[in-house]
């Protein structure tokens, strides 16, 4: 049978309008066509210019029905967020008044977990600043039972003056943070536990920028219960790292700096303060290619278990402590272990305790030092390589090379037989 052939012209009648109606019918050619990206645009540019630079959410008098204003809150924070276009063109800040917010409002997203992902210009970002209600309390992020408190994926965001977590054990993750996603927080303090996760999560390419104080249970330096661990994880070629040092600083009452596969934790704030209580929670966890930079910092080290120790490096980890000042204190039976072609460089270790051990180093790990204090046992092995430069204190204890092992001391060098 011949294809029959239907002519769209001036000369075809009706014939032609037939097509035509044909055509707009399935959906091959819509009214307006032409005109359709500059719609859109037009559309961008007036929802653009419709947000406010600046949203207003309080979750004791506001209402997600509000336009956002300080007289007319908004009650939830998912709430500001999605009136936010996408892309965002221009910078928002949120302000976010003090109290308890037991859930994120659910608009866009789950209750139990604020997911900030968003499509922003370069330059762009949006900021949630905590301020105090009249009583002086702080904002409180207190949704509680999802994969996190936070959950960064895409965007650059901003979280100032907030505490994450009310300290139940629902609330397992503060902030996670996987790549492109990238968030700065400043002034926060972490109220979450578990047994070993983390306050701070950055993984698979996420970026995690510190300012100010930052505190992770910060109150059990001296006495911690169980399921209190909040520690600091990147890995994944996870990034988390202080953007500033003056007047900045770190303190973790209750877990520890972790980092593997690659990622990364680079302090450089005045003061850091890590205390571990768990059992096999070392201050100081580096494994599979994992990097820790102390950059200056005046870092102090205490793990509460003698069974751990607190810094303990494995398989190709790293800590460069250059122009860092180390104190461990405590009771342990190892100061410092590194094994697996780990490697520490600093300048001066305190030893403030009893420790068996000072160092012990084996196949193929380095390290390369000065201590401040007296010293107990040395020992290398299986071709590892320790370079203690200069000793103020004694040697209390024996100084042991085997297995290829090398020391070298002040005074002298230790090779195995």
């Amino acid at each position: 049978m011949a294809s029959r052939r239907l002519l769209i012209g001036p000369r075809t009648g009706r014939p032609a309008l037939l097509a035509i109606a044909v055509l707009v019918s399935a959906g091959i050619i819509t009214a307006g066509a032409r005109r359709a990206p500059c719609v859109e645009s037009a559309r961008a540019d007036e929802q653009a210019r419709s947000i406010p630079d600046l949203l207003h959410v309080d979750a004791q008098r506001g209402d997600d029905r509000n336009p956002g204003t300080q007289e007319r809150p908004l009650e939830s924070l998912s709430a500001a967020l999605a009136r936010l276009p996408d892309p965002l063109s221009e910078s928002v800040t949120i302000d976010l008044a003090g109290g308890k917010y037991v859930t994120t409002g659910g608009h866009g997203m789950p209750g139990d977990t604020l997911e900030l992902m968003s499509r922003m210009r370069p330059g762009v970002s949006v900021r949630i600043i905590g301020r105090p209600d009249d009583r002086g309390h702080m904002p409180i992020l207190a949704w509680e039972g999802g994969r996190a408190l936070v959950d960064v994926r895409e965007g650059d965001w901003w979280i100032e003056e907030v505490q994450v977590g009310s300290g139940t054990t629902r609330q397992r993750r503060g902030v996670m943070v996987a790549g492109p996603g990238h968030i700065t927080l400043k002034n926060i303090t972490f109220r979450t536990r578990s047994l070993s996760d983390a306050g701070i999560y950055a993984h698979r390419g996420g970026e995690v920028s510190l300012r100010g104080v930052i505190r992770l249970n910060e109150h059990l330096h001296e006495k911690a219960g169980d399921e209190t661990f909040c520690g600091i994880i990147a890995t994944d070629h996870g990034l988390v790292r202080f953007r500033e040092r003056e007047s900045a600083a770190l303190d973790i009452g209750n877990g520890s700096l972790s980092a593997s596969y690659y990622g990364c934790i680079r302090l450089g704030c005045e003061t850091a303060r890590i205390t571990s209580w768990g059992r096999q929670s070392n201050n100081l966890a580096i494994n599979n290619g994992g990097r820790i930079d102390l950059h200056n910092t005046t870092t102090t080290l205490c793990a509460r278990d003698p069974r751990n120790t607190p810094i303990g490096l494995e398989h190709d980890g790293h800590i460069l402590g250059e122009d860092a000042h180390i104190i461990i204190i405590g009771e342990n039976h190892d100061a410092i272990a590194l094994q697996k072609a780990s490697t520490l460089t600093c300048n001066d270790i305190e030893l403030r305790g009893k420790f068996k051990t000072t160092i012990w180093a084996s196949s193929g790990s380095m390290f390369v030092g000065r201590f401040l204090t007296d010293i107990t046992r040395v020992s290398a092995t299986t071709s590892a390589t320790i370079n203690i430069e200069k000793i103020e204190g004694e040697i209390l204890g024996p100084v042991e090379a085997r297995r290829c092992g090398m020391i070298s001391l002040p005074d002298r060098n230790v090779f195995s037989e």
